[in-house]
């Protein structure tokens, strides 16, 4: 007569299998607050502290269901094999960020021009209570980025300075960067001024940049750019790469020739022109000799 076996189910494998699915709404969660939620960062970032909590809790029970599943024949093999997947979509992120908070330099403002870096002037009207200051860092900072960050450094582009302020204007909106303001060099004494404000699409941290414009002679321009968190003492490299990424970018498009900037600019300076009106005609020289 055959028998009957009844296997057990382990508890703690099913206890694993509930935290574990806990944790990815828990860190969908985060990053909504973070992204949309319009709270401050670190909200945010307890939230995703709690679900990586989850996560590393649900592998431990896991652990602890594993001896009665191998040895004794319970159920609970498909569970802890979920409790691993699920709890990995959340610690994969951490360890990405932990690695790069410890490969990259705490910084969380830099500048092609630490001896003299752009200063934001509008860029303080997106700050908010707890974050960071926006005043150019001591002198000790900026001289640990320079060792730390010796690419950044000021570029100098063979072009007007009133062509490449229609470059970079067109570079920000092609970022898709928020503009806060722009100054032409006519406008102000020590060059062109832009600030702009962006958001990381996936952290949905936020950023201010400034770029400035100094003329070098009549036909050369020298473009400096700063870029700065506004929550937290580490940018994770990304004001680096924001800095790096724009001026290639506009490094390229000069390469490629900027002559449609140039027939904007004379555009502009036509319909200046015709705003001024038409300029005074002089007087005939028979006229005049008839008047005195």
């Amino acid at each position: 007569m055959a028998g009957v076996y009844k296997f057990k189910t382990s508890r703690l494998a099913r206890w694993a299998l509930w935290l574990a699915r806990l944790t990815i709404p828990v860190a969908i969660l985060s990053f909504l607050l973070m992204r949309f939620g319009g709270v401050h960062p670190s909200l945010a970032i307890y939230c995703f502290g709690a679900s990586l909590l989850l996560a590393l809790l649900a592998i431990l029970v896991s652990l602890a269901a594993f001896p009665a599943i191998w040895f004794e024949g319970h159920i609970g093999g498909n569970r802890i094999l979920g409790t691993l997947l699920r709890s990995f979509v959340v610690i994969l992120p951490a360890l990405a960020l932990a690695y790069l908070y410890f490969t990259r330099p705490a910084f969380s403002d830099l500048s092609t021009n630490p001896v003299d870096p752009p200063e934001f002037e509008a860029a303080w009207q997106m700050r908010e209570d707890a974050d960071n200051s926006l005043d150019v860092v001591s002198l000790a900072e900026r001289e640990k980025q320079a060792l730390a960050y010796p690419e950044l450094a000021s570029i100098s582009i063979d072009h007007p300075i009133e062509v490449v302020y229609l470059l970079v204007a067109d570079e920000l909106a092609k970022q898709k960067w928020q503009l806060i303001s722009a100054t032409d060099h006519a406008q102000a004494q020590d060059g062109a001024r832009f600030e702009a404000y962006y958001r990381s699409m996936i952290t949905g941290l936020r950023y201010v940049v400034a770029i400035r414009l100094r003329p070098d002679g009549d036909e050369r321009t020298v473009l400096d750019m700063r870029s700065a968190s506004l929550w937290g003492p580490h940018d994770f490299g990304r004001n680096a790469n924001s800095i790096t990424g724009f001026i290639s970018s506009v490094e390229q498009r000069v390469e490629q020739g900027i002559a449609a900037f140039e027939l904007q600019l004379e555009e502009i300076e036509r319909q200046r022109r015709l705003q001024q009106g038409p300029m005074p005609r002089p007087k005939p020289k028979e006229l005049i000799k008839a008047t005195t």
